[in-house]
Parts: C-alpha cells; structure tokens; sequence
C-alpha cells in the first residue's frame, strides 16, 4: 500500500516519529504564542503600562517644535506628560537617545493609548519578518523557527507589556547578520548604525568589524551613526545631544542610568556594586566596601571574559557555520557586558539562538543542542533571587540570569575552540598563539576599563544623609526646604510624585506634586499640580488638604519673605516666562491678574524669594543661564554669571551669599558666591551632580545629589559651608 502511495504521489511520506515532532512542535508554538498574547499582548494593548510614553512624549515634543533643553529633568517631562494628558503614569527620558523617538513620531498624531497599538501591531510585524529572515538564512523550517524564538517567554511578553523598543532593534541586527553572512558590508554597517542610535550596545559591532578586517562594514556602521547623529542633533537641538552624550551615556556606561543596585538587576555591573560600594540607603552593607576592589575587578571581569571570546574567533571571514557561532557568540557577550540590562532587552537574543540551534541540528550535535536550549531558556527567563541584607560571599551565585549568560557565552567558546578547528596549526602552536592574544587583548580592554572606573569613583563621596527623609522607599527626592515646622521636599514613588513632610495632608489621588513653596514657619505652603491636562499652583489649607487660592497655568511657585506675593512660572513651547500675582487676592478672584515681569529674550528656568522682596531667577539670556534678581516694575539685574550655565540660585537669610549650580565637566557641581568680594568657591566635586540647594540656616546647605545612585535619581544632602 505505501508502495503503491509513493508511485502515485511522488513524495515519500513522513515517518511517524517525524510527524509526532512535527506535532510537538506546532503545539509548543501554539502554546507558547497565546502566552505571549495573555501575558504580554492584551494587558500591553489596554493600558500604557510604562516605557512607551516616554518615547512617545518625547516624539510629541519634537513634533511640536518644544525646546528640548530639559528633555532629561524628570519633573520637567513628568509635567509635560500631564499637559499631553499621559497621566497616572510616571515618565522619563533618563538613559535614552534622542534618536529612539524618532521611529514613534508617525504616532504622535494619535492618542496615546491608540498610538501604542498601533506601535505594537508593528511591533508585531517586524517580529515575524526578523524569524522569517532567519528561517531562510538559516535553512530551518519556519515552525522550528519560532519556536525558538517564542522560547525568549519574558522578554517577549515585556516587550509587548511595556511597549518596548528592542523588538525593531532585533529586527535591524538580524537584517545586519544576513547581510554580513551573505557579503553585503555595507548593508551590515548601515543596520548596526541605525541600531546603535536606538540603542548604544550594537555599536560595539564596530569592534566585531575591525576585528575581521570588514573595512567596508566598519566604515558603513561610523559614516551611518554620524548621520544618525546628525539627524539628532537637527531635530532634538544641541543642548539635548550634548546632554546625552557627555552627561547620560557617561553614566548609563558605568551602570548608573538606574538603581546601581537594583537586586533584581541582570549586569555584572549591579553584582560588583552590591560588593564593593557603599551607599547609605540603597547598599549600606556591601561585603567589602571598597571603590578601589570595584575599579579592579569589575573591568578585569568584564576584559576576561571579552577577551575569551575574542580569542575564540578567527581572524578572516568566511560565509560558514563558524562565521555566523561567532557573530552569535559576541552578540551573546555584549548583552551579558551590558552596564544595566533591562528584562525586554534580551529579546535580541532570538537573532543568536535560530542561528546556533539551526547550525547544532544540521551537524547532528544533539547534546551541545539540548545544552544550549537550556542556557538559552534559563538566560531569557530565569530571574535573579532577591538577596538579603548583608551582602554575602554567596552572592554571585544568586544572579542566575547573569549565571547562565555567562556559561552561554562561555559554551560559545568551547563550541568555537574545540568543535572548529579549521586553523591549520599544531595543537601546540595553536594554544601558545591563544595565550598571547588572550593576554594581550585582556590588557588591552582591562586598563582602560579600570581607568574609567577609577575617574568615576576617585572623588565621589557618598553624601551625607538627612536621616529622617532618606527611608521612605522613594525613587527620589529633591527640593528639600527647611521651615520651624520640619523639613519638606518633593519625592518620586510608584504612584507619583508627592510633597512629603511633617505638615503636610494627603494628597488628591488623581494629582502629580511636582514643585511647592513655603514660608520659614512653614504654615503658608503652595503646591503645583498636573491635572486634566494643566499645571496649577494652589495654596494648602489646613491638614485635610483643601485649597483656599488656586493659579490656573503656573509651575514652579515662589513665595515672598513677607507673603504678600507668589511668583511661578508658565510656559510656551518648553521657554518659561516668570509672573507674579498679589497673595491678598486668593480672597477676591475678581481682582485675580497675575503680571508678566520677564521678557521675551528671558527663558526663565528656575525662582527663589529674597529677603528684600525681590525675586531670584535663573534664565537663559543670549543663549546661556544666568543668574539675575528681578521686581515686578523692574527689568532683570544679571546678579551671577559664568562661561558655563549657572541655574537653581539660593540666597543667604543675610542677602551675603549666593548657592548656585554650575555646569563644570558636564556635572552639576554646587559653588559659592560671596557677593560683596565676588569670590566664587566650589563645594562639591566628583563624577555626579548635585540639584536643587536652599539654605537650612546660615551656615548650612541642604540639596539633592545622585553620588553613587542612578543618574537624577536623587537622595536629599547636607554640606557645611564656610563663610
């Protein structure tokens, strides 16, 4: 009967056991794709989660010609999301390019929430075009293609949840790898230059180029990022690049764009950080607290384990098996070197697994294939065991993700190594040969790694806490003002942003506190909120939160020594213009008409009370901030300036002494300027910035600090100051 089958058919039918894998197969990818749709997909598709409206917000801006001068202050963007309606959402452009808005902005003309389903249907479709790509490349069936690539469970269903920009990058590295494999340099170098402006670590592709001799590939990726960054610069403005290129990627490269510490962190960066550096609130007991065991360790582990690879790979390029383990190895090694992994991220690790597995199956190497899917599996979806306090030698082991990505690249060596030898040396010269360029690429990646590490840490002091403010769980706080009555400051937690302090009520659910001015006895306190759409300052009445005054339009407020003036801010267009309104008429609306006191050519950022009754701005004036006092009736009085931008001024209760920020090395830094002798002094140093000072008494500075914490993510300082 089978016989008579063939003869009539021409196809020779399917062994059973092929048909029941066949089976298996199709199942899993049924499986698993209504995972990803449960999980991922439909809690993605109603609600905006997080992650998108930050490129969102940020591609609105851009489309509508914002000055993008504060793109990455996170209350300034936080308020800017009320006025575009993104509410109950915390958002911030902390870590990411400029770029990376770019592809949302044929969305920004939707609502948001319909925006990110539109995002996401594409999202989608990109997905299924990278695994189809690989399944040709790759000469495995479809079917088996997918399942490998649903196998990434949690980084998928992230991916989708939050909106997430990885899957178009994993589409523009698969598109990189084909056209590597199949010749086309200059195709390659193009798709790693468009990735790298979305997200940096592809960049390093470059190295990957230089290290086969691919000029072309090398040249395409460095003349492609210019243009990338061109395009940035022409549509976000200088003052936005400049700030993410020397003072985001800075930090985001030595694992500081978040919590350094995060437990639940992927990088090797947060494991060496709980170790050796101390932080009062966020590592108070590292094993070792030791900066300098960090510079050493953290670039030697990061320089052992890329030069292993390194000396795994062959120096020449050929379209085979071999080539294509080693563009997946080292795709492999930059997610497991990456300063600050995000769970979504390692979703491009689909364009290194379809490769290997389809290579492992056709060689018939089913036991290093059974060993792969499992550190596949466990590197895509295993989390990290919450560790406690203190810090243990034990540690490590913990980070099972880490773990297993390491033994992943590590496996990609061994396959290298040891299952390709095409070299045509002796075993002997061969191994000889490998120590020497291990060693010599080790030194070479090591050196200046510890050198980075050693700048950045050097003169970088942990701050000295305010102990009653620092222990209420949130992501920041700033702001801090000292009245009789305690101490107040804004803080970032998960539902918001909050004015905490002793005398403070509860907030209304539905609002974002985002700024607040008090008088010394801290009785008088008005607080701005985003609602429906809008900034308004209201005054504070009583301890149930009521308010008995409230300015529509107004951001940033100031309260005069004496209380008979509020001064705040509005804004067009991302420029501040400074008004003042008389306090005495929160009891009569009808006389209610706040006055404009600044001009056009002043883009006012910042105000603070004098004790006299004047006001104190800072502003950008001729294209840099300055510092000047003003008066409604007066013009402003250029009281501070600098080669470098000075902004958040606060003057001495004597009127003596101004604290100020500056702008030095691309770090905000507090400096000292005694008015009668015009003696400038700087008070804080090291690779970190310092926000928002106000004097606690005459001798006393209180401010915010990111030293050792995530870029921005503030905690609240003291300094003594010498006068």
């Amino acid at each position: 009967m089978a016989t008579a089958q063939v003869a009539s058919t021409g196809v020779q039918p399917k062994p059973a056991r092929t048909r029941g894998i066949n089976a298996l197969e199709t199942a899993l990818v049924g499986l698993l794709a209504g995972l990803a749709v449960w999980k991922g997909l439909l809690p993605g598709w109603r609600a905006l989660n997080t992650d998108f409206p930050n490129y969102y917000l940020a591609a609105r801006l851009i489309a509508s010609h914002y000055n993008l001068d504060r793109l990455y202050d996170w209350i300034w963007f936080q308020r800017i999301a009320g006025k575009f309606g993104i509410e109950h959402q915390l958002v911030g452009f902390l870590g990411l390019t400029p770029f990376s808005a770019l592809p949302v902005m044929p969305f920004v003309w939707l609502p948001v929430l319909v925006a990110k389903r539109a995002w996401l249907v594409c999202s989608l479709v990109l997905l299924a075009a990278a695994v189809h790509v690989l399944s040709r490349q790759c000469g495995i069936s479809l079917r088996r293609s997918w399942l490998i690539a649903l196998c990434a469970v949690i980084p998928l269903r992230t991916s989708l949840l939050f909106g997430q920009m990885h899957i178009l990058v994993l589409t523009l590295l698969v598109a990189a790898y084909v056209f590597h494999m199949r010749g086309r340099q200059v195709g390659s170098g193009c798709c790693i230059a468009v990735a790298a402006a979305l997200k940096v670590y592809p960049v390093f592709f470059c190295a990957y180029f230089l290290f086969q001799r691919r000029w072309k590939a090398f040249s395409a990726a460095v003349l492609g990022l210019g243009v990338c960054l061109s395009v940035s610069y022409l549509v976000a403005g200088q003052a936005a690049m400049d700030a993410y290129l020397f003072q985001q990627l800075p930090r985001s490269l030595q694992g500081e764009s978040g919590n350094p510490f995060l437990p639940t962190l992927t990088s090797s960066s947060a494991l060496f950080h709980r170790l050796f550096i101390y932080e009062p609130e966020l590592n108070p007991h590292p094993l070792v607290p030791s900066p300098v065991l960090y510079t050493v360790l953290y670039p030697l582990w990061q320089a052992v384990l890329a030069g292993i690879v390194l000396c795994s790979m062959r120096f020449r390029i050929r379209d085979d098996d071999k080539e294509s383990l080693q563009w997946s190895a080292f795709l492999c090694l930059l997610m497991f070197l990456s300063s600050a992994p995000a769970i979504y991220q390692f979703v491009v690790l689909i364009a290194a697994a379809v490769p290997t597995v389809a290579i492992l199956l056709r060689r018939q190497w089913w036991r290093e294939a059974a060993v792969f899917a499992a550190l596949y599996l466990a590197a895509c979806n295993l989390k990290t065991i919450r560790p406690g306090d203190p810090v243990s030698i034990v540690m490590p082991l913990l980070y099972l993700k880490l773990c297993s990505g390491v033994a992943l690249v590590g496996f990609y060596c061994f396959l290298l190594r040891y299952r390709f030898v095409d070299d045509g040396l002796g075993a002997e010269n061969r191994s000889s040969s490998s120590r020497l360029k291990f060693a010599i690429a080790v030194a070479c990646l090591w050196v200046p790694g510890a050198y980075g590490a050693w700048s950045h840490l050097r003169a970088v002091r942990a701050p000295n806490p305010i102990s009653t403010m620092n222990h209420d769980l949130s992501y920041m706080r700033i702001s801090p003002v000292s009245t009789s009555t305690g101490l107040l400051y804004v803080a970032m937690e998960p539902s918001g942003y909050l004015v905490r302090g002793a005398q403070m009520p509860s907030p209304a659910a539905d609002s974002n506190q985002l700024s607040f001015a008090a008088n010394a006895s801290g009785q008088d306190i008005w607080v701005e909120t985003v609602e429906n759409g809008s900034s308004q300052v209201a005054r504070i009445a009583g301890m149930n939160g009521s308010t008995n005054c409230r300015i529509d339009n107004a951001e940033t407020p100031a309260l005069a020594f004496d209380g008979t003036r509020i001064a705040f801010l509005r804004e067009e267009l991302g420029r501040g213009s400074l008004w003042v309104d008389e306090v005495s008429h929160c009891n009569d609306p009808d006389r209610a008409e706040p006055v404009r006191i600044t001009g056009s050519p002043f883009d006012v950022r910042t105000v603070s009370a004098t004790i006299d009754g004047r006001f104190l701005i800072s502003a950008v004036y001729q294209g840099l901030e300055q510092v000047f006092t003003i008066a409604p009736g007066e013009s402003p009085q250029l009281l501070a300036e600098a080669d470098t931008p000075l902004d958040a001024p606060s003057l001495s209760g004597d009127g003596e002494t101004l604290i100020v920020r500056k702008l030095i090395a691309e770090r905000w830094q507090l400096m000292s300027l005694e008015l009668r002798s015009g003696r400038w002094k700087q008070l804080t140093y090291g690779d970190c910035n310092a926000y928002t000072p106000s004097w606690q008494d005459d001798h006393t500075v209180l401010f915010a600090t990111d030293c050792l914490r995530g870029l921005g993510l503030t905690s609240v300082a003291s300094l003594e100051v010498n006068r």
